[in-house]
């Protein structure tokens, strides 16, 4: 395990949960070509391949009509409307709604309950008034989770723009809505609580996290194939089971705060978004089984409160197996194979005399 991967574990997903740890930027546009997504955010001071999180994008669906009879509409849409059909599920208990933007009169743009979905390009809702047809198609705004939106990783084209890659080819473009991006840039790799603390003296006034491997133990199951101590017999494997510890170190700033009271609280609350972003999650490993077993929680605790800093470790455990491919290099052997060629008449001889 390194302890890289958990830095990037954790900028992938605790965006997720909190932005403590993040830098939050604006994005102006954000349009597809292909399955690449441009982006352009003023001064974003992302670098390649930093990880950000992605939202409040909606994919935008052209819409080519909107009529009504009594207060039911039905929208013809220029392509695929991907919307569900209420009819499969328990409508009255929970209804759809669909969000439409842009139509003249006014009163089509909003959110309505969606009533029925008779194709791929047809859709009816339900409209309180009574406006006449709407003059300008506009337009449907899809909530999109995981095609502009969501955890992706950047290339920086300038200072202004950046791109990632979708694999949704079909998303529509550009995308709308109020977008933002989260950027998990305070959170770091250190190889001891020492160096972490200065690196954070050094460069910050903000609330940070730091990934600290701990020791690396090895121990038996208990049972004799693996008892060092005891002889290793035929049909026994040989392995070992590790157990890799490692901490995060949170660090939020407390000048001018005597009691430290509130940092504390603050620093425990991160406690569940931690544990959404990491636990029981695999890490791979160096070993021939390739990962861990799932990540083990085992507690937290506060390491260091002074007049500049408070300090909150929680800690976590990854088990791995040392399996014998991983302690000796065994040779495969040759093949037997017939050596000398055909027996000689004189062999043959020997051989019906014997039998």
């Amino acid at each position: 395990m390194r302890g890289q991967e958990i830095v990037d574990r954790l900028k992938q997903t605790l965006p997720l949960y909190t932005d403590d740890f993040s830098i939050i930027g604006n994005i102006n546009t954000l349009s597809r070509s292909g399955t690449t997504i441009t982006a352009n955010a003023t001064s974003h001071n992302l670098t390649t391949n930093d990880y950000i999180i992605v939202r409040g994008a909606k994919e935008p669906i052209n819409l080519l009509s909107i009529t009504r009879n009594g207060n039911i509409a039905t929208v013809t849409s220029a392509t695929d409307h991907k919307l569900s059909d209420p009819s499969k599920y328990a409508i009255n208990q929970l209804p759809l709604f669909i969000e439409i933007s842009g139509a003249t009169p006014s009163e089509y743009n909003g959110f309505f309950k969606l009533l029925s979905v008779p194709n791929s390009t047809t859709f009816t809702f339900k409209i309180l008034t009574t406006p006449v047809d709407a003059t300008v198609s506009g337009t449907l705004l899809l909530n999109d989770f995981d095609g502009y939106n969501r955890f992706h990783k950047v290339t920086v084209l300038d200072s202004d723009n950046f791109t990632y890659t979708t694999t949704n080819s079909n998303l529509g473009t550009p995308a709308q809505g109020t977008i933002e991006f989260s950027s998990a840039s305070r959170i770091d790799n250190a190889a001891t609580p020492e160096r972490a603390e200065q690196h954070f003296i050094d460069v910050s006034n903000n609330n940070r996290m730091y990934i600290i491997l701990g020791d690396k133990l090895s121990y038996k199951d208990g049972t004799i194939a693996t008892d060092i101590t005891a002889n290793k017999y035929s049909e026994q494997d040989f392995y070992l089971d590790t157990q890799q510890e490692f901490s995060i170190f949170v660090f939020i700033p407390s000048i001018n705060c005597v009691a430290g009271g509130n940092q504390s609280d603050l620093a425990r609350s991160y406690e569940k978004s931690i544990l959404k972003a990491i636990a029981n999650y695999e890490f791979t490993s160096l070993l021939l089984e390739e990962k861990y077993n799932s990540t083990t929680y085992i507690g937290n605790t506060i390491e260091l409160y002074d007049t500049a800093k408070y300090v909150h470790r929680f800690d976590f455990s990854a088990r791995g197996r040392i399996v014998a491919e991983d302690t000796a290099e065994f040779d495969a052997g040759v093949p037997l194979q017939s050596i000398g060629g055909a027996y000689k008449e004189k062999d043959l001889d020997f051989l019906a005399r014997t039998r």
